[in-house]
């Protein structure tokens, strides 16, 4: 949010995009802006409502894909965190991605968004558990250098009544994305202005979840003005 205010001091809307359960669309609402907030997971969606409703905020819900989504008006700030932009399977998709974004900003609006680099991929290389005494997850991990893909194969139990656990199973795909790859796509789709900063840098000393320096980038791209 520092970051955001410096580069827009007037922000009066947000959309954020792949928003998962919700956080951080609640705190851009505690903040006054309106907020939309897009995923394309109807577990991930109901989650954020659940979340919305206790935090009284005032969020409007989209369950939308990232490539296509469209917002009832153009909004200041389209931001998307935690890696989303590595889940795009295809370049032709990061293409569709950045004009979809593009579509949702009004002129001189930013996009702002972190990507993962392969520092980041490279601790898929080996299978991880975590246990406690109300929590068992299994990583089944592996990485291709040369399709430049990582996947995690997720399996966790939670315990329910009478000493029975349930299990749940997922699967998360992602691409690694090169700043260049990056830079090309968002000056196509109408882009300028792009700054990119060392996500581990740019945390050092903020109090908050930190990234060792290489393994993540924060982008800011504008939308052109007219």
């Amino acid at each position: 949010m520092r970051l955001v205010r410096r580069t827009l001091p007037d922000l009066r809307s947000v959309c954020e995009l792949g928003c998962g359960t919700g956080t951080s669309a609640i705190e851009f609402a505690r903040q006054g802006l309106r907020v939309f907030a897009v995923d394309f997971s109807p577990t991930m969606l109901r989650m954020a409502r659940q979340k919305i409703q206790r935090a009284r905020v005032p969020i409007l819900l989209i369950r939308a894909d990232m490539r296509s989504f469209r917002l009832p008006e153009a909004v200041d700030l389209v931001s998307a965190e935690w890696g989303v932009v590595n889940h795009v399977p295809r370049a032709v998709d990061l293409v569709r991605v950045a004009r979809a974004v593009a579509r949702a900003l009004r002129p001189g609006g930013y996009f702002v968004f972190d990507v993962n680099h392969q520092s980041a991929f490279d601790s898929w290389a080996s299978p991880y558990i975590q246990e406690s005494s109300n929590f068992f997850l299994l990583w089944d991990v592996g990485w291709d250098p040369r399709s430049r893909k990582g996947w995690r194969k997720m399996t966790w139990f939670m315990p329910q009544r009478a000493g029975r656990w349930t299990r749940h199973d997922e699967e998360v795909e992602q691409v690694i994305w090169s700043l260049a790859e990056i830079r090309r796509t968002l000056r196509r789709e109408g882009f300028d202005r792009i700054r990119t900063l060392d996500y581990g840098v740019l945390t050092s000393g903020a109090g908050c979840f930190r990234k060792p320096q290489g393994d993540k980038t924060l982008v800011l791209a504008r939308k052109k003005p007219l």
